[in-house]
Parts: C-alpha cells; structure tokens; sequence
C-alpha cells in the first residue's frame, strides 16, 4: 500500500533555528532573543479590509515613541512597542504591590494547575466573569495601583480617561517554568475574531520573551524581549490570524503583566 504523503516544511523558509523556535518547547536564553521577520507581510494577498476604509487608527499614529513591531496590512494586524514606557524604580514599585497585594490564584487547567498565577480585575460598572480554557474568573475591582498605572500609561497611548479600558488580567510568572502557551485572545466579551481589538500590556519584573507567529503558513515569527516598564500592543484583527505566547526560559525572577482590554459584549449576571 502507498504510504499517505506528509506535508512537509518548505526547508528553504525554516532554518535550523526557527524550526527550534516554532517547535520546540525547551526553555530559551532571554538574553539570545531576537526580533525576527522571515517573509515580508506585504507579499500576502490581503484578506481583510484596509484600515484607511474601516477608520483604524493605530496606537503609534496617536502618540510618537512607539517602535513597530509587527505591520501586516492584508490581515489588518498590528503590534507596536514601547521602550521604558515607566521609569525602572515607578516599574519596580508597582512589582512589588502587584506581588504584595493582588489576590492570585493559580486555576486548574486539563493537566493540573495553569503555569503562572492569574487575576481579573474589572471597572465599574463591569462584572463580567473572564473565562478561557474552561476556566472561570469572578471579577475583583480595579485597586488603587492598578488604576495608578493607567494614570501613567493610558497617555502614552492616546487614551483620554473618560476611554480607560474596563477590564485587566494579570498574570505573576514566578520563575523562567511559569508561561503560557499559544493562543490567541478571542474570548468572545472582546470580540478580537469579529472586529479589531487593542490590547495594551504593561511588563512589570524580569524580562521575558513574547512572541507572535501566523496562524496560516508559512509560518512567520517575531519575538520581542520585554523588559520591566515596557508597554506593548496588539491592534485591529491580529487575535483573528495570529497567536502569541510567553515561553519557558532560564529565568529565576518573577514577571508580572498586566493585559488591558475592552469588554465590548457584557455577560448577563
């Protein structure tokens, strides 16, 4: 009988390397991560409406000092960066309240405890439950240092106070051994599938390394070390035709992030 045939990688694309980065799972070095971008995006036929017809306005055109990290204009995704967004003692500070006074918890997943504690945080007049995995999350009111950070960063990004974000989870990785897989966040309070979605991350702690790949092939890459301070994006329909992911790595100190985002379809309670 005739074996089924296998697709194979198109070795022309994968190198030794990124093959490593994409399959593998073993834990990498922080300080060997690098920003990489193996295909340029606009060679892929566009698959989504232009931002200049549906009126996207992107983080980095509102405010200068944010670095691109990720341009695909045919899936309407985008990423940017923002270096030392909080200066290292301001960064440390809220670290150490994060630590100190959030109430985490560490839910059980489909093969024992999550990799990483966790915590949602709503504003009023929110109270949806934040639910992913099967796991279910009963909302906490934003604290006082929450809301101070938003004091400090919803300006770098355009945002006016009136147009917070209503909603934070925050994830402790305690060590290099706390991550979280691929994914993409399209629960369905934040309709990312469905319309574009910013997403605004603040890195608290040790640097880590976050990466981005398509969810189509080929497959393309990009990895970000973030540091302490370090604001990060993830615009229009990116959680629609990407997944991203924190890995294991050879770390011993502890992250925290904090993950801002629209509820735009409130659960009934």
């Amino acid at each position: 009988n005739e074996k089924p045939k296998v697709k194979q990688p198109r070795a022309g694309f994968l190198t030794a390397d990124l093959r490593r980065k994409l399959f593998g799972e073993a834990p990498v070095d922080a300080a060997e991560s690098v920003h990489a971008q193996d295909v340029p995006l606009e060679e892929f036929e566009a698959v989504e409406e232009p931002r200049s017809r549906v009126g996207l306005r992107l983080v980095s055109d509102a405010v200068e000092g944010w670095q691109t990290l990720l341009k695909d204009e045919g899936r309407r995704s985008f990423a940017a960066h923002r270096a030392q967004a909080l200066p290292k003692d301001t960064a440390q500070r809220f670290l150490e309240q994060a630590m100190r006074e959030v109430k985490w918890q560490q839910p059980q997943g489909t093969w024992g405890p999550i990799p990483r504690k966790t915590s949602w945080m709503t504003r009023t007049p929110c109270s949806c439950r934040y639910g992913y995995g099967g796991l279910r999350m009963e909302p906490e009111p934003m604290a006082p240092w929450l809301l101070e950070t938003m004091e400090l960063c919803m300006p770098l990004c355009g945002i006016a106070k009136e147009d917070w974000p209503d909603s934070c989870n925050l994830n402790l990785y305690e060590s290099g051994d706390h991550s979280v897989g691929w994914h993409s966040d399209d629960e369905f309070l934040f309709q990312g599938k469905f319309q574009d979605c910013l997403i605004i991350s603040l890195s608290l702690g040790a640097p880590r390394c976050f990466e981005l790949k398509t969810m189509s092939e080929p497959v393309q890459m990009q990895r970000l070390l973030l540091h302490g301070g370090d604001l990060c994006t993830m615009e229009g329909m990116l959680q629609k035709h990407y997944l991203h992911r924190v890995p294991k790595e050879h770390s011993t100190s502890p992250r925290v992030n904090l993950t801002w985002r629209w509820v735009k379809c409130h659960e009934r309670r």
